[in-house]
């Protein structure tokens, strides 16, 4: 691909508003793996994500960030909101964890898909 044609694709992406760029996102995702010669013996996907530290420094202190946490970004539980609702951009402020395989999440809905391992998930 030309990288013109690139360009295009990340400025298209860079103005999607972040429920937008989830749903884009996680629908190449659910096409591709990062090792699919390997799914006879081992599960593997790509998921979007996000980092998040907290700034522990008070002021006039040298600038100190916490541990980094990282959480995947869940998909649109469809069965609870609808094929095509997308949810309010609020950010992905509602926060979880995957009961079966134990990742973080988080959503800008309450209801949600953790993206690596499809299980249900509801959020806070």
């Amino acid at each position: 691909m030309p990288q013109n044609k690139r360009d295009e694709i990340v400025k298209y992406l860079t103005q999607c508003s972040l429920v937008e760029l989830r749903e884009i996102l996680s629908a190449v995702f659910k096409t591709r793996r990062p090792n699919p010669e390997e799914d006879k013996y081992n599960k593997n996907c790509f998921f979007l994500g996000t980092a998040s530290s907290l700034l522990e420094s008070s002021e006039g202190e040298a600038e100190r960030w916490g541990t980094c946490e990282i959480a995947a970004v869940a998909n649109v539980d469809k069965e609870v909101y609808g094929e095509d609702v997308l949810g309010i951009d609020w950010g992905f402020c509602q926060f979880g964890t995957c009961s079966s395989c134990g990742i973080g999440v988080r959503s800008n809905l309450k209801h949600g898909v953790c993206p690596t391992c499809g299980s249900k998930v509801a959020m806070s």
